[in-house]
């Protein structure tokens, strides 16, 4: 039987080409809660989704826009040979990250005919396994059905949206049906919501988690990633995505962040990173970074500018639009 695996990440791929499961895999290691995501498949997803990762230093080693390009045609090519298999297995898990791959593959999958598609989806972290773990999730694997595919195709559209409020009902516990045909949908959406700027302070979650972490003291930035991922509910991001903020919160105008250190190939970098009066006055809620830094960042769909700005309101569960608040 010719079966297509696909997971999150080329960790879990290793584990899985040594743990005795039957048929070849594919990673697909794409940070869609990083960059614009269109509405789209094929060249014009590839040319928008490589061009923002070779821009931001994610992708292979060389980081040219072409080596890029390269390895995401590579793994679609796989992926469109789908009809060519008995059965295509995706592989993911409970965390934004995952989330937003599975429901994009949800969408991918609504006019496709041919293989059995299956899915292994849970709280357990794929890259951290043992292979002697996968033959049985592979066993438990369940068949996706047409409930969920029509689900996962609306929560991506209102993903790839530029009008942000169409997500706020994913986010709700009680979305009908939702918690029996992707139950942990809910909760990466919210996490991802949580990324708008807060209307307190202008900061993402993300953003205020290193703040906290650095108000404590000075650290290195591994100590920092390591430090904010404990007060992630569940962990979705990487070292990569990890030193992007940070990046953002280091060369503003206002910068937020001091940083004082040097490159080393595959790894964070090497010294120190710290807490600036901007920084904890931000934190504290005394100023606003967005007033101080401006913004341009893509959440999903929505360009987030300091002209076009959508703000997350924690005690309402909601987004609003807002006016830049004056500088302090």
């Amino acid at each position: 039987m010719s079966i297509l695996h696909v997971t999150n990440g080329d960790s879990a791929l290793v584990l899985m080409k040594r743990s005795g499961v039957p048929g070849t895999f594919i990673a697909w290691p794409d940070v869609l809660h990083e960059g614009p995501t269109p509405l789209a498949s094929g060249e014009e997803w590839i040319e928008v989704r490589a061009r923002y990762l070779a821009a931001s230093d994610y992708g292979p080693p060389d980081g040219s826009l072409a080596e890029v390009l390269r390895d995401y045609r590579e793994r679609n090519d796989a992926l469109e040979s789908y009809a060519a298999n008995e059965e295509v297995v995706f592989w993911f898990e409970h965390d934004l990250f995952d989330q937003l791959l599975l429901i994009r593959h949800l969408w991918w999958i609504r006019d496709k005919t041919g293989p059995r598609f299956s899915l292994v989806c849970g709280q357990a972290y794929l890259g951290l396994l043992r292979p002697e773990d996968f033959p049985a999730l592979f066993e438990a694997r369940q068949p996706i059905t047409a409930e969920q595919i029509r689900l996962g195709t609306r929560a991506w559209e209102a993903f790839c949206s530029a009008d942000p409020t169409g997500l706020l009902p994913f986010a709700a516990a009680d979305h009908a049906d939702q918690s029996s045909l992707l139950p942990y949908l809910a909760a990466a959406i919210r996490r991802h919501l949580e990324e708008f700027p807060a209307t307190t302070n202008g900061l993402a979650r993300s953003e205020r988690q290193i703040l906290q972490v650095l108000s404590e003291g000075v650290r290195t930035p591994e100590e920092a990633f390591i430090e904010a991922a404990r007060l992630e509910d569940s962990i979705y991001m990487g070292d990569l995505s990890f030193w992007t903020i940070v990046r953002r919160l280091v060369e503003g105008p206002r910068p937020l962040v001091g940083a004082k250190v040097e490159k080393r190939a595959g790894r964070l970098p090497s010294g120190t990173l710290a807490l600036t009066a901007d920084g904890a006055a931000v934190f504290a809620g005394r100023a606003d970074h967005v007033a101080l830094n401006g913004l341009d960042r893509w959440l999903g769909g929505v360009r987030l500018t300091s002209r076009r700005l959508w703000r997350w309101n924690s005690r309402g569960s909601t987004l609003q639009p807002s006016p830049l608040p004056p500088t302090s």
